[in-house]
């Protein structure tokens, strides 16, 4: 296993999307299944309309191994209020999580934003993920009982 992480490109929209197909899956269980594809794609947050925005905020990453996208990130800017960062999505693939490969991505994405000179970055995480409360308390995230994670920069 070779793992990298970097900034997502426009060319990261199927492998993408095939990630985060199988995060929903994962969350929602069989009745992801049981959606037609306009409501499945109600659920993801890699739609394809909104792909170039994304990658335009230069804060989205994608996390490889050999080549092949495991999982990614979706972070912006608050506009008109710089200086602070809003966690979209963190999605990976299943059978990658619990390696620190979220974790990786979350440095990457602190890297930038200390260079960017950005105080914060928050996230609204579910309670009843407790990979994903891991994940944000691994990373430096201090987590509210409102379901928003913090970091301070």
């Amino acid at each position: 296993m070779s793992i990298s992480v970097r900034l997502m490109a426009i060319d990261d929209y199927e492998a993408v999307h095939k990630v985060d197909i199988l995060t929903q899956k994962q969350y929602l269980g069989q009745k992801f299944d049981e959606l037609n594809l306009e409501e499945q794609e109600k659920h993801l947050v890699s739609r394809k309309t909104e792909f170039q925005i994304n990658v335009g905020t230069g804060y989205c990453f994608v996390a490889e191994d050999d080549g092949q996208i495991i999982g990614f990130l979706l972070a912006y800017e608050t506009l008109p209020f710089t200086g602070t960062l809003c966690i979209r999505y963190v999605g990976l693939n299943p059978e990658y999580q619990g390696m620190g490969i979220g974790l990786l991505v979350y440095e990457k994405l602190i890297e930038k934003a200390k260079q960017k000179q950005i105080k914060e970055i928050r996230a609204l995480i579910n309670l009843d993920n407790p990979r994903s409360i891991g994940l944000h308390e691994k990373a430096g995230f201090r987590i509210s009982d409102r379901k928003e994670a913090v970091i301070e920069l």
